[in-house]
């Protein structure tokens, strides 16, 4: 299955889907790196530097 990111808050979504369920964007892409697997984000040094706000998988990186 093909994934996509999102290009506003990098949450990765199945390809089927036309939004991101986190932020709501439209603007997904496949083009996309690395895997950040958020637990708890309540206690997540890296979630609020990254500013993720909900559990779930994100990008890494997102290319142009």
């Amino acid at each position: 299955m093909d994934e996509l990111a999102c290009r506003n808050c990098k949450f990765i979504i199945s390809s089927h889907s036309s939004k991101c369920p986190i932020c709501g964007s439209d603007d997904l892409t496949s083009k996309w790196s690395g895997y950040i697997i958020m637990l708890n984000v309540d206690k997540s040094e890296l979630a609020k530097t990254s500013n993720i706000k909900t559990n779930g998988v994100y990008a890494i990186s997102i290319r142009d």
